[in-house]
């Protein structure tokens, strides 16, 4: 063989290698997993995983999740995808303590969320959003299970303090910037409980019975809201059915309306133990069944056993053998799988965020953290209390310096979990507190340079008073303040609205001997939810709704009483006079007994129902009073017409000024009447509200702009929203009973969708 045909052999044998070992490289690359690294990546990942992998990403990790958090999700070490963290939070982060197996951790408990949706101020909301937010950080959570939107339908709704209202704009609107916020921060949020879940009583069981336009006018809205401006990474869904299916497998709701209507994209989890059927769920789009496997105790043993025990437990294997068995669909399955890893890729843990965060070892924030957690629910707690009442301007405190304390509830017991205030609600929003870091009512007047005589004869001042100590206390002090407190807590409806009989009497009895003095009595509420007030409040001279402000709570109820603060807050919520004028009346919690329950009253909830009815509340819907005074004038609107075969803003403006003698805060509250609709509709409906500040003497402008969604409702017979031709009236004022000005457009032309 030549020199010449030998290098030619050289060559191709040269190039044969070259292609052979190019082919066994690229075979190689192929047959290695694909890790996940951002969402490009997802698809690759997808053919990657086993079926045994995939089943286990749509079931939790168990609980209680690593070092006592909520729970948290299954890890696949081989593909980059990590466990990611959820905690509780609708009020404050909460991780580990009772039921959680692990000890707790302390972080801020901040106001509960009706005293956030009482500031009428998404401002407030983003200060508290953000600490929380940055609070979840350090303890290494990837989504905060919160907020909540459910609507407040009945006053003894026991979990009523973690909600916002029982208008859908004013929660939408509130929860809306609390997502924004929190997620701006790079936590994710879980909004819930998706859908209808407005009671306690049974609700792993109920039936809520929801007539289609009170469930699309009332119970939906705020999460449509939600869903479409602030994309929340997740939907909780709810423990109940919804018109006779649970929501954790309602595709109406998960999928028809979440997903193809408002243009969802994210993951839907379920409540904790809610799946009844784990395949059915998973068809239905809810892709992540919480929180796993059982490990005792929990929070409801009872629950978790009758799901657990049961054939029919959500477990890997379970969903391996339904998609063996043609059962769930693998479309079903990898849907849900690709909603997870979309959720991962978001997340700090999946960023490498939390690498340093020593979850095991941390139960408390860093003093920077804490000390910023404390200066915001101290700022943020008195923007959401309520001045309900004010006769002869008894507030705020002048020429006080002795104030005479009352009440069960102003009674500092550590021994007896006695905290001298109600921070917040029970259950899953209950956040570990160190008691040192909680400011009482007493400890927050004393804090506030004021002396405080809460004991006569050595003995506190209770319910129970003699006469003669409570003339005894009028004498030797200048003024009178009762604390009244009430405990909500999830898994239980409250009993009744009522105030005690011995309550009365102590109000009663202190009201005499102070008037008799010639001095003042003031009544301060710290609870979560309406209570009666109609059969005493006549003894009071000024009443001054707190709820439960967080730890920071006795300062900031005392910045109110002295005047530091001039209050702002309005009602989210009607007080009524009495439980039997309540629009759910005869209809809450339902049929306990066949676990059934009908929501009669349709789109009358709230202020609607009072309102339409001309049924008078103790306090309205809006209500809210103030050290000073403001006037509305000057009502506009850009166009005395609005065509409804387009969808352009129609703009109203007025002008307020504080006629009063001291700077403060007014809520502007923007209603529409509809006044020739076929449709049946509430008198009014709010659309808009607007906060602000305003020195004495000063005027603004207020601008509002509306589209046709506000002038819409819900027609159940063609499954849509429609805005009819007609004669409509804005309505302006401090509340939906105090209307300040009003003007009527026409809506011409035709409804086209």
């Amino acid at each position: 063989m030549g020199k010449g045909n030998i290098k030619v052999l050289i060559t191709i044998l040269i190039c044969w290698l070259i292609l052979e070992n190019a082919t066994r490289t690229k075979a190689f690359i192929n047959t290695q997993p694909m890790k996940l690294t951002d969402e490009a990546s997802i698809e690759n990942v997808m053919k990657s995983l086993t079926i045994d992998e995939k089943v286990q990403l749509v079931i939790g990790a168990g609980y209680p999740g690593p070092n006592g958090v909520a729970g948290s999700t299954r890890s696949i070490p081989r593909l980059g995808i990590p466990s990611i963290i959820l905690s509780d939070g609708p009020a404050g982060v909460r991780i580990g303590g009772l039921f959680a197996g692990a000890p707790p951790r302390i972080a801020t408990a901040f106001p509960i969320p009706s005293l956030l949706s009482a500031t009428w101020d998404v401002k407030q909301m983003q200060k508290m959003a953000k600490a929380m937010g940055m609070e979840a950080r350090e303890y290494g959570v990837d989504v905060l299970l919160a907020p909540g939107e459910n609507i407040q339908r009945d006053p003894l709704g026991g979990r009523n303090f973690e909600y916002y209202s029982e208008d859908p704009f004013l929660t939408g609107s509130m929860a809306t910037e609390f997502i924004r916020t929190v997620q701006e921060t790079g936590v994710g949020t879980s909004i819930k409980h998706y859908a209808a879940n407005n009671q306690e009583t049974n609700r792993t069981k109920i039936n809520a019975v929801v007539p289609k336009r009170a469930l699309r006018e009332i119970y939906l809205p705020a999460f449509e809201m939600a869903v479409k401006q602030a994309k929340p990474w997740t939907v909780m869904s709810a423990y109940n059915a919804v018109n006779g299916v649970f929501a954790t497998q309602n595709r109406t709701i998960l999928t028809d309306i979440l997903r193809d209507e408002w243009g969802f994209n994210g993951l839907v989890m379920s409540d904790w133990w809610a799946v009844k059927n784990p395949v059915a769920a998973l068809e239905a789009g809810n892709d992540l069944i919480m929180p796993g496997d059982y490990r005792g105790p929990l929070p409801m043993p009872e629950l978790g056993k009758e799901l657990y025990t049961k054939a029919s437990a959500p477990s890997p294997e379970l969903l391996k053998a339904a998609i063996q068995d043609g059962i769930l669909s693998k479309e079903a399955l990898d849907s849900s799988v690709r909603n997870m890893l979309k959720l991962i890729i978001k997340t700090p843990t999946f960023k490498g965020e939390y690498k340093n965060v020593d979850y095991q070892t941390k139960t408390a924030l860093s003093k920077k953290t804490a000390k910023e957690g404390a200066r915001v629910n101290r700022e943020v707690a008195p923007e959401g209390m309520v001045l309900l009442k004010n006769e002869k301007k008894s507030l705020p405190f002048k020429g006080v310096k002795k104030i005479g304390v009352a009440g069960e509830n102003a009674v500092v017991d550590l021994a007896q979990s006695k905290l001298g205030i109600i921070i917040g609600g029970g259950g899953s929003a209950k956040v570990n507190v160190d008691p040192k870091n909680v400011v009482s009512l007493v400890q927050g007047l004393k804090n506030a340079d004021y002396a405080v005589v809460d004991s006569v004869n050595g003995k506190k001042v209770i319910e129970g008073l003699s006469k003669n100590d409570a003339v005894n206390l009028a004498k030797n002090t200048d003024i009178g303040l009762v604390f009244i407190g009430r405990q909500s807590t999830e898994g239980a409806d409250r009993p009744d609205m009522s105030m005690k009989p011995e309550e009365i009497q102590l109000i009663k009895d202190l009201s005499e001997a102070y008037h008799a003095e010639g001095k003042k009595l003031v009544v301060v509420l710290n609870i979560g939810a309406p209570i009666e007030v109609a059969n005493w409040s006549d003894y009071a001279d000024s009443i001054l709704l707190a709820w439960q402000p967080g730890q920071e709570g006795g300062n900031a109820i005392a910045d109110v009483l002295s005047g530091k603060v001039n209050p702002s807050g309005k009602l989210p919520v009607t007080f009524p006079v009495k439980y039997s004028d309540v629009p759910s009346y005869g209809n809450f919690p339902g049929d306990t007994i066949n676990n059934v329950v009908h929501y009669t009253e349709g789109i009358y909830v709230g202020y609607r129902f009072y309102d339409t009815k001309k049924i008078n509340p103790a306090y309205p819907f809006g209500h809210g009073l103030s050290y000073t005074d403001f006037a509305f004038s000057n009502l506009k609107l850009s166009s005395a017409k609005y065509l409804l075969s387009k969808n352009e803003p129609l703009s109203i403006s007025m002008d307020v000024t504080n006629i009063g003698p001291v700077a403060g805060k007014e809520v502007v509250q923007l209603y529409i009447h509809d006044q020739n609709s076929k449709l049946d509709r509430p008198f009014k409906e709010l659309k808009g509200f607007k906060k602000i500040f305003l020195k004495p003497g000063q005027t603004k402008k207020v601008t509002f702009t509306i589209d046709k969604r506000a002038l819409s409702a819900f027609d159940d017979k063609l499954n849509k929203w429609i805005a009819e031709p007609g004669k409509f009236t804005v309505l302006i004022g401090s509340s939906s009973q105090d209307i300040k000005q009003e003007a009527e457009f026409m809506g011409v032309g035709k409804d086209v969708n």
